[in-house]
C-alpha cells in the first residue's frame, strides 16, 4: 500500500515536471521575435526635392497702379537696388490724409469699445453687489465714483471747449491766408495779361484788340482777339473780387471759385495765343522765340496761382474734416463721461437703496444690453480697421517698390510729370546672373516659401558639384501639368559661376525647415490609426505598449521627427519575426 502511494506520488510529480517544462519551454518558442530601433537624438532637416532649368535674369518693368504726378524718384539707370526699396512716388497727399484721418477713425472707435468694455464689466459688477447686497464700505467707495466721474465729466466738456476753439482758430488762420492768394493770383493775371503779351496786340485794353503780326489761320486770329477780350475782363474781375473781399467764410470760398475760373481763361487765352504764334507769318523766328518765352512765362504763373488756389482750398476742405473728427471725438468723451456719470449714480442709489428682485432683473437686462453694444461696437473697430486697410492699399498703389535685388535698367519717371496708370517707368534686371524655375507640386508648395535655401546639382556637371541658390519668387497661380496643380517657382544662385549655363537642367533640394537635436525613429516604425498616429514601444520583459506620438518634421532620409509621446533611447519596434 506505502509502494502505492509513492508510484502515485512520483507519477504527480513527473507530471507536474512536464507540464511545467512545457508552459516555459514551449511557451518561449512561440514568442515571436521583434526588430527595434533606439529612438534617437539629431537633426531633422525637411527638404523638396524638384526639377528645374536654368534661364537667364529676366527683366522687370514696373509701373505705377494709379495714375498721378510724379513727386519723387530716388534711383536712376545704374543703381543698384534692394527688395522692397522705394523707387518712386506719386503726390499722395490727399491719399495720406484720409489714412489719418481713417486711422483716428480706428482710435476713436477702439477708445469706444474701451469704453463699452468697462461699462459691461461695471454693469456686470453691478449684478453681482446687486445679488450680495452692500456693504458701508460699498456705499462710501460708490459716492466716491460719483464725485471722480463727475470731475471726468468736467475735464471732458473742458476738453470740448477747447477742441472747439483750436479748431476756429486752425479754420479762421487758413481763410487768413486767402487775401495773400488771391493778391498773388492777381499779380500773376496781370502780368500775365498785360505785360508778358503787349507786345503781341495793337489796341490791347479795348473792345477791339488786334495781333500785331498776322497768321495763316484767319479763324485762330479772330478766336485769339476775342480770348485777349476776356482775358482782360478776367483780370478786372480779379481785382475786383479781391477789392469787394469780405471776411464771411463763404465769400471768401467762393472768392476762391471765381478767382480759379479766372485764371482758367487767362490760361485758355494764353494756350490759344502759343497756338497763333505757330501760325504767324510777317514776324522772324527771334521774335517768335521770344513771344512764345512771354506767353510761356505768363502760363507757368498762371498755372502756379491755379495750383496755390486748388491747394488752400484743399487745405480748407482737410481742416473742416479734422476739425470734425476732433470734435466728434471729444464729444464722444463728454457723451462717455456723462454714460459714466449716470451709472455712477445709478449704482450708488442702488446700493443705498438695497437690492430688490425686479432691480436684479432689471441689472441682468442692463448686462444684456452692455454685451451687445460691446459687440456692436467690435464689428465698428473691424470695419474701421478694414478701411485703413483698404486706403493702405490705395496709398502703396502710388509707390513703386522694387520686387527684386537687382540692377535699374531703365528709368522714365520725372518729378512734376504726370503718368497714366500701367505705363512701365522703372526696368529692373535681377542682380544674378541667371535663376532657376521650377514647378512645385502641390501637396509640397506650402512647405516652400521665399527666401529659403537650396542645394543644386546640374546634370552637365554631376551631383557632385553643387550650387547654392534661394527662393525669391513664388507664383500664386496654378500651372495645371498632367491633372496635378503645380506652383511656379523661381531661385535665384547666391553667387555667379561661369559654369552655368542657360536651358540646362537643374536638380534642386529646396531647405524648407531644419528642427535641431530633436528626437526621431524612422517613417516605417510610425502607425496610423483612426487619423492618429502611434509606434510599437519595447517596455521588457517580452512586452509591447502601443503609444500615441505627435510627429513634427519628416527628412529625405526617411527619419521622422517625434514631438511628443516617446523618448531618447527607447526600443521602436518596427517589425515583428513569428
Amino acid at each position: 500500500m506505502k509502494n502505492l502511494s509513492k508510484t502515485i506520488s512520483v507519477a504527480f510529480v513527473v507530471v507536474i515536471i512536464f507540464t511545467a517544462g512545457y508552459l516555459l519551454f514551449g511557451r518561449q518558442k512561440q514568442q515571436p521575435a521583434y526588430n527595434f530601433i533606439i529612438a534617437g537624438r539629431g537633426d531633422v532637416v525637411q527638404k523638396v526635392s524638384v526639377t528645374g532649368r536654368v534661364k537667364p535674369a529676366e527683366k522687370v518693368d514696373l509701373a505705377f497702379e494709379k495714375s498721378g504726378k510724379v513727386s519723387k524718384v530716388n534711383v536712376k539707370i545704374g543703381d543698384k537696388v534692394t527688395n522692397g526699396q522705394i523707387l518712386a512716388g506719386l503726390s499722395n497727399a490727399d491719399i495720406e490724409a484720409q489714412l489719418l484721418q481713417a486711422e483716428a477713425g480706428v482710435e476713436s472707435a477702439k477708445s469706444s469699445l474701451a469704453q463699452y468694455q468697462a461699462a459691461l464689466l461695471s454693469q456686470q459688477a453691478k449684478l453681482e453687489e446687486l445679488k450680495r447686497g452692500t456693504r458701508p464700505e460699498e456705499l462710501q467707495i460708490a459716492e466716491t465714483n460719483v464725485a471722480n466721474t463727475q470731475k471726468s465729466l468736467s475735464d471732458t466738456q473742458t476738453n470740448l471747449e477747447n477742441v472747439k476753439n483750436k479748431a476756429s482758430s486752425d479754420l479762421t488762420n487758413l481763410y487768413g491766408k486767402i487775401k495773400d492768394i488771391l493778391n498773388d493770383a492777381y499779380v500773376k493775371a496781370d502780368d500775365a495779361v498785360n505785360k508778358q503779351t503787349d507786345e503781341m496786340f495793337l489796341n490791347e485794353n479795348s473792345n477791339n484788340p488786334q495781333l500785331s503780326f498776322t497768321t495763316t489761320d484767319s479763324q485762330v486770329k479772330t478766336d485769339i482777339e476775342q480770348r485777349r477780350i476776356a482775358a482782360g475782363t478776367a483780370v478786372k474781375d480779379i481785382k475786383a473780387n479781391l477789392d469787394n473781399l469780405s471776411a464771411a467764410t463763404a465769400d471768401l470760398d467762393d472768392s476762391l471759385v471765381k478767382t480759379k475760373e479766372q485764371l482758367i481763361i487767362i490760361r485758355d487765352f494764353l494756350t490759344r495765343l502759343n497756338d497763333a504764334l505757330d501760325s504767324a507769318t510777317n514776324i522772324s523766328m527771334a521774335t517768335t522765340s521770344a513771344y512764345k518765352g512771354y506767353v510761356n512765362t505768363g502760363r507757368t504763373n498762371i498755372n502756379t496761382a491755379t495750383t496755390n488756389i486748388t491747394n488752400h482750398q484743399q487745405a480748407i476742405e482737410s481742416q473742416k474734416i479734422l476739425n470734425q473728427n476732433n470734435i466728434s471725438t471729444a464729444q464722444t468723451g463728454v457723451n462717455s463721461a456723462q454714460s459714466a456719470l449716470a451709472s455712477a449714480r445709478d449704482e450708488l442709489a442702488l446700493k443705498k437703496a438695497g437690492a430688490a428682485p425686479e432691480q436684479i432683473a432689471s441689472q441682468e437686462a442692463q448686462v444684456k444690453q452692455a454685451e451687445a453694444n460691446l459687440s456692436a461696437q467690435t464689428a465698428e473697430v473691424k470695419s474701421a480697421e478694414a478701411n485703413v486697410k483698404n486706403i493702405q492699399a490705395q496709398l502703396a498703389k502710388t509707390i513703386i517698390f522694387s520686387p527684386i535685388n537687382g540692377i535699374v535698367t531703365s528709368q522714365d519717371a520725372k518729378v512734376g510729370e504726370i503718368i497714366s496708370a500701367n505705363s512701365p517707368l522703372v526696368s529692373l534686371i535681377s542682380e544674378a546672373k541667371f535663376q532657376i524655375e521650377a514647378n512645385v507640386p502641390e501637396a509640397d508648395i506650402a512647405k516652400v516659401k521665399i527666401g529659403d535655401t537650396a542645394e543644386v546639382t546640374i546634370d552637365a556637371y554631376g551631383r557632385d558639384v553643387v550650387f547654392e541658390a534661394k527662393v525669391i519668387f513664388i507664383d500664386p497661380a496654378e500651372i495645371m501639368i498632367e491633372g496635378v496643380a503645380t506652383y511656379k517657382t523661381t531661385l535665384e544662385f547666391t553667387k555667379e559661376d561661369d559654369h552655368i549655363r542657360p536651358g540646362m537642367t537643374a536638380n534642386i533640394d529646396i531647405l524648407t525647415a531644419k528642427r535641431q537635436n530633436v528626437i526621431f525613429v524612422p517613417s516605417r516604425a510610425v502607425i496610423t490609426k483612426d487619423g492618429q498616429k502611434f509606434v510599437l514601444v519595447d517596455v521588457g520583459n517580452s512586452k509591447q505598449e502601443e503609444r500615441k506620438i505627435e510627429t513634427g518634421l519628416r527628412g529625405p532620409d526617411g527619419n521622422i521627427e517625434i514631438i511628443s509621446g516617446l523618448k531618447a533611447g527607447e526600443k521602436v519596434i518596427i517589425s515583428v519575426t513569428q
